[in-house]
């Protein structure tokens, strides 16, 4: 694949600027940048799913893959066989076949050998034996013959995944695939692309998978590309390692402005100091005077021309977090006691639980998809109501819910409206105060939550938890879809936390920071103790 001078507009915005880049056949790419910066609209230009503005995109007869997000609706009541079926194209492969071999003559020979090469290109005898290959891999163990529309998050992104693999296209684009997926999972995932030979794009918030599939990064920035021909943890070195230059250099041009200014104050005073010394004659005025006037006037020329001729790059310094979530520690109980619980809904039912969560433990909610997990916080939360048992809540226990729920609310609120909805009684300063900490200025106070990239939505949401004051955290896959800076948000959060956090994540460097004491497996109910 070659792309030149690639540019895409969203809603009359220019999202990609001019972007080139040739995906030759050993490139297996990391595309990074931040929430906003165009990586899903590069994504979907290259799939073809929108139109492009400006440029070209040869694809030298290849073939292209492209992961979505989700399942239209309209595949509800097909089973996960059929869907498979249709969305790889071999249904229709395979009846077109049919149809040339019940007639099959020198008319239609071509036409047949050239239906034939397809159904040979994604390996279409072999269809049955790939898709449960793929299907094990990916740990699915519900049968094919299920409507889609009973799956969960995390199996659909499995079903979507095995469509994808299926497809044996030459040219993978693949935007957040890890996404809800288990442990289990994602680790074949990974091992799977790292023996692939297709091509890739891949954009990820899971650090670990990229940097052991990648050989090389695009990273977008305001819609420009810049290229790096390495690992994803050798680009964060060189990344950091250019920053520090930068940083270097814009410094002491900043120094030299400040020497500069100064000796131009200087000279000033000096120029004042002369003229403003008694002469007793023109003789003493001319000799004290004139020629230290000349040269101040002259030095000064020479020191505001340096001045102005001083190339100072613009240059964007980093702002640390200044982190701090503060909770309400209370004088009661703050602990939260599961006692022989079963969770579930129509024909699904969690295996039996029983676990003490003390209070400022960590718990992690292991398990694989469709197992359980937010059903099991939904029902701490209240939303759900218990099949069978009890969950007995500290009175002073105060719960704060983020979840990818909460990120994707398409609320028409304001950020302020917001967090004041959610906290009436709160001094606005308190807010603005808290909203600089986390890097929102006061002139975005009036943006619409629903126009919010999911990053600066999770930062709002972190926000809220600093109000409320918080002293149980419930986080239900919170890494998902945040750029780098967000990431750290919340990593920040997990490892500075004194409360109780419940987390589900199958993100392995969000779970290393977060050190978990308890860690319940919903598969088999156990709660093991690791820490406490």
């Amino acid at each position: 694949m070659n792309v030149k001078h690639l540019s895409v507009s969203i809603d009359e915005n220019e999202i990609i600027k001019d972007v080139s880049f040739n995906l030759n056949n050993s490139d297996k790419v990391g595309l990074v940048g931040v929430n906003g910066s165009g990586k899903s609209t590069l994504l979907k230009a290259l799939a073809k799913e929108i139109t492009i503005d400006n440029g070209n995109i040869n694809y030298l007869e290849e073939s292209i893959g492209y992961l979505r997000q989700e399942i239209p609706h309209t595949y509800d009541n097909l089973t996960i066989v059929n869907y498979l079926k249709q969305s790889t194209g071999i249904n229709k492969l395979e009846l077109k076949l049919k149809q040339l071999e019940e007639n099959l003559n020198e008319q239609n020979m071509d036409e047949y050998g050239e239906i034939l090469n397809q159904f040979l290109a994604i390996d279409g005898y072999n269809f049955n034996e790939n898709l449960t290959y793929i299907l094990n891999g990916l740990c699915f163990s519900k049968s094919i013959d299920m409507p889609i529309k009973k799956l969960s998050g995390g199996e659909k992104i499995k079903i979507l995944l095995a469509s994808l693999l299926l497809a044996n296209n030459d040219i993978l684009l693949l935007d957040e695939p890890t996404n809800n997926l288990d442990k289990e999972a994602v680790e074949w995932l990974e091992n799977y692309l790292k023996k692939s030979n297709k091509k890739m794009i891949i954009v990820s918030h899971d650090e670990i998978f990229l940097d052991s599939i990648v050989n090389k990064i695009y990273e977008l920035k305001n819609g420009i590309m810049e290229i790096y021909s390495m690992t994803y943890k050798t680009y964060l070195y060189e990344k950091e390692q250019k920053y520090q230059r930068e940083l270097e250099e814009y410094e002491k041009k900043l120094e030299e402005k400040e020497r500069i200014k100064k000796q131009i104050q200087k000279a000033k005073e000096w120029a004042n100091k002369g003229v403003n010394k008694k002469s007793y004659n023109d003789n003493d005025k001319l000799a004290n005077n004139y020629a230290k006037e000349r040269t101040n006037t002259s030095n000064i020329s020479k020191l505001t021309r340096s001045l102005e001729n001083l190339n100072i790059p613009k240059f964007e310094t980093k702002k640390d977090i200044n982190f701090f979530l503060d909770y309400d520690y209370g004088k009661g109980k703050q602990d939260i006691i599961i006692d022989n619980l079963v969770c579930g809904y129509n024909d699904f039912q969690t295996p039996l639980l029983n676990l003490e969560i003390p209070f400022g433990a960590r718990l992690l909610i292991s398990g694989k998809n469709g197992s359980g997990k937010t059903t099991f916080v939904k029902t701490i939360l209240k939303e759900l109501q218990p099949i069978k048992g009890n969950i007995y809540i500290g009175h002073d226990a105060k719960i704060g819910y983020i979840s990818q729920d909460t990120l994707d609310k398409q609320l028409d609120c304001t950020i302020l409206e917001y967090l004041k909805n959610n906290n009436d009684d709160l001094d606005l300063s308190l807010i603005f105060i808290l909203l600089d900490k986390f890097h929102i200025p006061y002139e975005d106070k009036d943006k619409l939550y629903k126009n919010l990239s999911p990053g600066e939505r999770t930062k709002v949401n972190l926000v809220n938890l600093a109000l409320q004051k918080t002293n149980v955290l419930i986080l239900d896959e919170v890494t998902n879809h945040l750029d780098k800076e967000a990431l750290d948000l919340i990593y920040a959060l997990v490892s500075s936390y004194l409360g109780t956090i419940i987390s589900i994540s199958h993100n392995r460097k969000y779970n290393e920071i977060l050190k978990p004491d308890l860690i319940l497996n919903m598969d088999t109910g156990e709660c093991k103790i690791t820490n406490i």
